[in-house]
């Protein structure tokens, strides 16, 4: 028997259950009984309340690619301890032929009634060893929060923790009042950012617009400690964010960094720019989600500027942007004009399925997905040098290396990398069953019979690069989620999961 030993443990005062401990039992347990050990997995520091633990996950992973026999464990608690957690774990080994040992319990198989309810006390009384620590860990917290000491968690920018009282860091709190104070007289996030240059985060990072948010509404700032608001986690799992009914809230306990006029102008605008993104989200943005940047790999969101005219008027205008260059400046690609870009495709599309053979796109589209290898490592390799050439075609780029030929090299190499991601996800999602051309037919003429610009742009727009030098590159083509094309597609936005490049579909924008 092949067998891999899993070992694990919370704290560093785990002396008696540390990883050393655990594996030395386990290679003495296999080596009386004959047991090949082959592989070892570890979690050091991390609590077995849940299983997102990256040791953990990688033996599943093993377990379900078949590379070993049994998995050996010191006890249940050192694989979970959790019940609910526990038993998933079992009953995925189950399901992958994978016996589950421990050196100090009997586990038996968890189908047979007996077996079951033993391993389920067992468990159980795990699960409650962790729920009467947490029990007594909570009340001494409710104590320390009623004081205002630290509880724990992330420790705000501005701030020190010594002996559990919060303290000013006079050199952190001056990047915290420039802050508050510059975006009170109306300064933008990039403003901001340009203050900040050369400074840092609390984690010694750059700052992002990501940054702002966490700090110009973080009541300690004024001075306000608060405790227990809302259920976030409990036992490391989301559960829900909800109000708490015994939350602990003091003001004046904690030393203020910014004072009260300026706070209450912050929050005015914040909430006021909360309500102008509630109007701009309503604003369509027909290609959200298909417009990637070719320099950063970041997907384009849309945006709306608006501008004061002399008369009083109001000019707004749509553009789509680089999302690493609106977050944080990282990035230096163009913004597009939304109308132009969405006139454009649109009207293309239109024209392009006037020339279709949808017979041909049909036979052509199931020859490629029903004659794909059965495990796609064909594919896979061909998707690997494609990218890896893609990468060096970008780099050369940025360099400023652009000429015409390699241009069209780099769109031909977009369109092959998404044929091969959809031939791949295509085959994973057919398991075996073959697309019919009728099927393909049928839908290409449903979406064009009715032509409904939101559809086809939905339907059949593949992938928009936006390149280094500013153009974009509109890949359409057909797709299918099923056995035919869904009147309305349900895939994720950016995603190129089941479509097919049409050679013919490549457009360059501006034209």
């Amino acid at each position: 028997m092949k067998a891999a030993a899993y070992a694990r443990y919370s704290t560093d005062k785990q002396t008696e259950n540390s990883i050393a401990y655990q594996m030395s039992a386990i290679t003495k347990y296999c080596l009386d009984r004959n047991i090949d050990l082959c592989a070892t997995y570890s979690d050091e520091a991390e609590t077995g309340t849940n299983t997102n633990r990256a040791g953990f996950q990688a033996l599943v992973r093993a377990a379900e690619r078949h590379e070993f026999d049994a998995v050996v464990v010191y006890d249940i608690s050192r694989g979970s301890r959790d019940v609910v957690d526990w038993f998933a774990f079992r009953k995925a080994m189950k399901a992958a032929g994978v016996q589950v040992i421990s050196t100090t319990q009997q586990l038996g198989d968890i189908t047979d009634p007996s077996s079951f309810l033993t391993e389920l006390v067992t468990a159980g009384l795990g699960q409650h060893m962790v729920l009467d620590t947490r029990k007594k860990s909570m009340a001494g917290m409710m104590e320390r929060a009623k004081q205002g000491l630290y509880c724990g968690g992330r420790i705000p920018l501005g701030y020190n923790v010594e002996d559990g009282q919060y303290i000013i860091n006079e050199s952190e709190a001056r990047i915290v009042r420039m802050i508050f104070q510059a975006y009170a007289a109306g300064e933008s996030y990039p403003e901001i950012l340009q203050r900040l240059a050369g400074k840092t985060t609390k984690r010694g990072r750059a700052f992002s617009k990501n940054s702002f948010h966490s700090i110009l509404q973080n009541e300690r700032y004024i001075g306000v400690f608060k405790w227990n608001e809302y259920n976030i986690h409990i036992m490391r799992k989301w559960a829900g964010g909800k109000k708490t009914d015994n939350p602990v809230i003091l003001d004046g306990i904690i030393p203020p960094i910014i004072d009260k006029d300026t706070w209450e102008r912050v929050q005015k605008r914040v909430k006021d720019n909360k309500r102008n993104a509630a109007n701009k989200a309503k604003r369509e943005y027909l290609l959200s989600g298909l417009i990637e940047c070719a320099s950063c790999g970041a997907a384009y969101v849309g945006h709306c500027s608006t501008n004061k005219r002399k008369d009083g008027s109001i000019r707004e205008r749509r553009y789509y942007g680089c999302g690493n260059k609106y977050r944080s400046g990282a990035c230096q690609s163009a913004s597009i004009n939304a109308d132009e870009l969405e006139l454009f495709v649109v009207s293309h599309i239109k024209a392009a399925i006037l020339d279709w053979d949808f017979d041909e796109i049909a036979r052509d589209y199931a020859d490629q997905i029903n004659g794909a290898a059965p495990d796609c490592e064909a594919e896979k390799r061909e998707l690997a040098d494609v990218d890896a050439q893609i990468v060096n075609g970008t780099k050369a780029a940025l360099s400023g290396v652009v000429f015409p030929e390699l241009m069209k090299a780099m769109d031909e190499l977009r369109g092959r990398k998404i044929e091969l991601e959809n031939i791949i996800a295509e085959k994973s999602a057919y398991k075996g069953e073959r697309v019919k051309p009728e099927d393909v037919v049928a839908a290409l003429r449903d979406i064009t019979e009715e032509f409904e610009p939101r559809r086809a742009v939905r339907e059949l727009v593949q992938k928009i690069y936006v390149n280094p030098d500013g153009s974009c590159t509109v890949h359409i083509g057909v797709h299918m989620t099923g056995n035919g094309l869904p009147k309305e597609t349900n895939q994720r936005k950016g995603s190129s999961r089941g479509k097919k490049t049409l050679e013919s579909g490549t457009l360059i924008f501006p034209p």
